[in-house]
């Protein structure tokens, strides 16, 4: 994972729960990094062992703490760090995300040994869209509804999000989500 994931764990940790919470999670998961910097990539594994470990010590389901670090991610990390490029891509949530396949590129090019999740857009008609999400990694969709609710308080956007689909294609997971506005 890229370093920005794992600043918004330490992030929220922190804000939340305090720097000795933090402390005892990194200490828990073996994690030896004291500072995450945003064009480093750091193994998977030491993402889903801070997560993990969160959730033990936190006593807070897995599920829920990966949708509070994926807002966080938008609503803090991104807010501070990449606001411009977000804003660059749409004027609002909708527009974001069918400019969202494209956005990865970008993003790319700020980080290129980034491996981005795959994004396929929908337009089903003005007020729904279908957003197939696919990713080498196992059990991140709360994680990516998390980062789809920051946006839509980014956007300032009344919609709702809905998963309406969970399974696998090929070598992917893969998780629909259905966006009505």
């Amino acid at each position: 994972m890229h370093g920005v994931v794992n600043q918004a764990i330490e992030g929220l940790i922190i804000e939340r729960f305090g720097n000795d919470a933090w402390e005892e999670i990194r200490i828990a998961a073996n994690c030896q990094d004291t500072t995450f910097y945003n064009n480093q990539n750091y193994s998977d594994s030491i993402t889903y062992d801070l997560a993990i470990n969160a959730s033990k010590i936190l006593n807070i389901d897995l599920n829920d703490i990966l949708f509070e670090f994926g807002k966080y991610w938008v609503l803090t990390i991104a807010k501070q760090k990449y606001e411009v490029l977000l804003r660059s891509v749409g004027n609002d949530l909708r527009e974001f995300l069918i400019q969202l396949p494209n956005f990865h590129s970008r993003v790319m090019l700020y980080y290129p040994n980034i491996v981005p999740p795959e994004f396929k857009v929908n337009q089903l008609n003005e007020t729904t869209i279908h957003l197939n999400y696919y990713s080498k990694r196992p059990g991140l969709y709360p994680f990516v509804t998390g980062i789809l609710e920051g946006l839509k308080i980014f956007f300032d956007s009344e919609c709702t999000i809905t998963m309406i689909e969970i399974g696998n294609e090929d070598d992917y997971h893969k998780n629909v989500f259905e966006i009505i506005f």
